[in-house]
């Protein structure tokens, strides 16, 4: 919600209507709260950013007060069905370990201590919708043989990115919709992950980035286009 595009109040004000029951702090949200607190030193260009945010905030004070009460993630239950939500690592929201290119011994990270239980991770970060399994007994690709009957297989899935996703599916095309996932649970334990994506007119958004003197604001919209 706090970068890099040129909507930040708005954004917020409807977030506060909405009001979902579980919040959880991403990276924009820590980069918010530490370029408003000074606590720790950012990159110049992320710091340019979070000034342009602070700069359109009502009331950045009580903005970065709300927000840091949020955790880095949330575990619950739905009919059985044990799901963890995180922006990325449940401790960590900057480490970039879990992209499209991570191993399973990465993905074990998702389902480590308190969360070795779980049936079902989620998180974001990556902004590419995703859906894989991992075998916390098989790290490895290269396992001869394997006995299935031993498999303890967890569910990763990846919601998307609603402000700027960056999957390009096939070479002719660069995903420009916002994406988000729906997971419906049964009364079983079954799951249904829907992902979804909305088009919406991005000419606008740039048109609103030139207006308000958004930093980077060309980077910004080729993003959308490279």
């Amino acid at each position: 919600m706090f970068g890099p595009g040129p909507d930040v109040q708005e954004i917020w004000n409807k977030f506060l209507e909405i009001n979902p029951s579980i919040k959880i702090r991403g990276n924009w949200e820590d980069f918010l709260i530490n370029s408003f607190s000074k606590k720790t030193k950012l990159s110049n260009s992320i710091e340019l950013i979070e000034k342009y945010i602070i700069g359109h905030l009502d009331n950045p004070l009580e903005t970065c007060k709300i927000v840091e009460q949020w955790p880095l993630h949330f575990e619950k239950e739905v009919n059985g069905v044990r799901i963890g939500l995180s922006h990325n690592l449940p401790n960590d929201n900057q480490d970039d370990s879990l992209s499209v290119r991570a191993e399973s011994i990465d993905l074990i990270r998702l389902f480590e201590k308190q969360r070795q239980n779980l049936d079902v991770a989620i998180f974001a970060h990556i902004h590419h919708p995703t859906m894989r399994y991992i075998d916390l007994n098989c790290l490895s690709n290269n396992i001869v043989n394997y006995d299935y009957t031993n498999a303890d297989e967890r569910l990763i899935l990846n919601i998307g990115s609603i402000g700027l996703p960056f999957d390009k599916p096939t070479h002719l095309y660069k995903e420009k919709r916002a994406e988000y996932l729906l997971l419906e649970v049964g009364e079983h334990g079954d799951i249904n992950p829907q992902f979804r994506r909305i088009a919406y007119d991005c000419t606008l958004e740039f048109e609103k980035a030139f207006e308000l003197g958004l930093p980077f604001k060309e980077q910004y919209i080729k993003s959308f286009k490279s």
